[in-house]
């Protein structure tokens, strides 16, 4: 297993940075849990802001390969400066060293900083106490179970940021 250090999270500016994302994206969504390139692929990428952790990685041969894209978030603007989390995903041998909450943070403060004022994001049900302990709540009377893609979905809220 790969062992990773020196996080950073970077707001990606360019089509051609934004393939970073993808190299998380793909190989989480479509390769791990089987949604089809398809879905991945949105019309909302190129209307969105897209972050993504980088590590520096240490292979078993002690080698290290610098500014390895290990997690990504995007960020869709909508009405009312509403922000919506998606696209949020960790490679499976980075997991467990904090990058998802690093990401989070980062994806939090940029939006304190950018005029949005609330954040919505649809979870899967079983990762919702991993929001809860960011600060996001499901709201009584928007607290339905959906199907999105095929999995158990949950609405869940960051208001007054």
């Amino acid at each position: 297993m790969s062992k990773y250090s020196n996080v950073s999270i970077k707001h990606l500016q360019t089509v051609e940075e934004r393939k970073d994302s993808l190299k998380v994206r793909i190989p989480v969504f479509v390769d791990e849990q089987k949604y089809t390139l398809e879905s991945e692929l949105d019309i909302y990428d190129d209307v969105s802001q897209h972050f993504v952790a980088y590590c520096d990685k240490e292979r078993q041969d002690g080698t290290v390969e610098k500014h390895v894209p290990v997690g990504t978030i995007r960020l869709t603007p909508k009405p009312d400066h509403l922000a919506k989390l998606s696209r949020f995903a960790v490679l499976s041998d980075a997991r467990g060293l904090h990058i998802g909450q690093q990401l989070v943070k980062a994806f939090i403060q940029y939006c304190k900083e950018n005029d949005f004022d609330k954040i919505v994001l649809h979870s899967r049900y079983e990762g919702r106490g991993f929001y809860a302990k960011m600060g996001f709540v499901i709201e009584e009377g928007d607290d339905a179970i959906f199907d999105e893609d095929g999995a158990p979905t949950i609405r869940m809220w960051m208001r007054s940021l």
